[in-house]
């Protein structure tokens, strides 16, 4: 399981949070699939609140953890649904040790970049979201012009 945490994209602030996700006790799928819809609508609720919460990210990162669900099935290993509920886990965690999930328009790129980690994991690259911009830590600042 500790094999996500070496994936590439996955941030390094997001690694702590993910080890202790990763050793909880499993949940039932379908509660799974309903927690992912109940903060789909509560970030869809934030947005419309306060304007700053990415509708269309938190839309993109619920579609493509429920088509990973819709994929697990009795022959799932153990150690792979515990990656697939982590991933789950570390999108309802608003405030996930890389900022506010609500508060901010890139809130939520954390999130993506953890569930694309997964999807890689899972050799599921065309579920990816796509179009994140680098993380903060990759950033060129920007070229000043002018004397």
């Amino acid at each position: 399981m500790s094999q996500i945490l070496q994936m590439p994209g996955v941030p390094e602030t997001s690694k702590q949070l993910l080890v202790r996700l990763l050793q909880e006790d499993l949940i039932p799928i379908e509660a799974l699939k309903a927690v992912v819809e109940s903060y789909r609508r509560v970030i869809h609720e934030a947005s419309r609140r306060n304007g700053r919460a990415n509708g269309a990210l938190g839309d993109q990162i619920a579609d493509s953890l429920q088509l990973l669900l819709a994929r697990i099935n009795d022959l799932t290993a153990p150690d792979n649904l515990q990656i697939i509920q982590a991933a789950v886990r570390y999108f309802v965690i608003q405030n996930d040790g890389s900022g506010h999930d609500l508060e901010s328009e890139d809130g939520l790129y954390d999130d993506a970049r953890v569930v694309n980690a997964v999807l890689h994991y899972f050799g599921l690259d065309r579920l990816k979201i796509q179009n994140l911009p680098a993380p903060a830590s990759n950033r060129r600042p920007p070229v000043r012009g002018g004397a």
